[in-house]
């Protein structure tokens, strides 16, 4: 779990970890110039769709960072915290904005969430939104998101057991966890297409598996259909060779079939209603060769998504 304590407590890491987040996810985000109050505010443009003609809606973000609050027991942003609903209004017609982005650490009050909801069907019609701290972690709990995630909260990210790195290619990213080296990479590249949380579920469900000695299921990669919730994972199925005049160990198909019947492959087995579907392959390897690398360059070359 990322403690957002990490941040420092005038709120400032909490707007340039939001401006961060923005851009990693693809926003237009930018600064106002300062009004005379020696303010500043941040704007996102978020993109529209291409088949609507590309039109973009630009947010004024808000930021309030209330976890330190309350003895560090952190506390609900209130209406104090915002100001007057129309100073809300005021500041989104100063930047001819469409919306007005709540974004805090912790959580909205019900008196904010009512005021939110007031822009939104008052005469103004202002679009009104809010990241909450939940809200704010999943996003960050994301391969895209992870690496702002380590920079802003190293402490707890790095708690967490992931790392994780951006490659060339904007939807497709490396992590290493568990002492395991996985290619992650999504449809759309827009990286909320699956959480770090998500696949470690699927990492202990493999671990679960009782498999003969000297057998291992190894993860490789991940795809991620985020139009349709639909994840593909690549495993490799590595078992010794024997010694000589020893038996082969290896797994039948049967037993492999076994083994994906259990991940439960082509069906709905979590509670987030994700659809799995499992590639395993099967690999004699010798372990106690000194050429050999669990995770070798060859082990990836037949990835398809790659």
């Amino acid at each position: 779990m990322l403690n957002f304590k990490e941040l420092s407590q005038d709120g400032e890491d909490l707007e340039q970890l939001v401006r961060e987040l923005g851009l990693a996810l693809d926003y237009r985000v930018s600064w106002s110039g300062r009004g005379s109050d020696d303010g500043r505010d941040l704007l996102l443009a978020e993109p529209g769709d291409p088949l609507l003609g590309s039109k973009t809606r630009t947010w004024v973000v808000s930021c309030k960072h209330t976890a330190h609050a309350g003895g560090g027991n952190g506390r609900a942003v209130g209406v104090s915290d915002l100001g007057g609903e129309g100073g809300m209004i005021d500041v989104v017609d100063q930047h001819q904005a469409d919306g007005y982005l709540l974004v805090c650490s912790t959580v909205p009050s019900s008196a904010v969430t009512r005021r939110l909801a007031a822009m939104e069907t008052g005469r103004r019609s202002i679009l009104t939104h809010c990241w909450d701290g939940v809200q704010l972690e999943r996003m960050l709990n994301t391969p895209r998101g992870w690496a702002v995630a380590q920079r802003f909260m190293p402490v707890s990210s790095e708690a967490s057991g992931w790392r994780v790195f951006a490659t060339d290619s904007p939807n497709r990213f490396v992590g290493i966890t568990r002492g395991f080296y996985i290619r992650l990479t999504n449809r759309h590249g827009s990286g909320l297409g699956y959480q770090l949380s998500s696949i470690d579920e699927r990492l202990d469900r493999a671990e679960s598996f009782d498999l003969p000695e000297g057998h291992q299921l190894r993860p490789r990669g991940m795809w991620c259909d985020d139009k349709h919730g639909a994840f593909v994972w690549y495993f490799d199925y590595l078992y010794d060779r024997p010694s000589l005049g020893e038996p082969s160990t290896e797994p039948s198909h049967r037993e492999i079939e076994a083994i994906k019947r259990e991940f439960g492959d082509g069906s709905v087995t979590y509670e987030d209603g994700q659809i799995d579907s499992f590639e395993i392959t099967v690999r004699e390897v010798d372990r106690w060769h000194d050429a050999y690398d669990a995770d070798h360059y060859s082990f990836y070359e037949g990835l398809s998504f790659m």
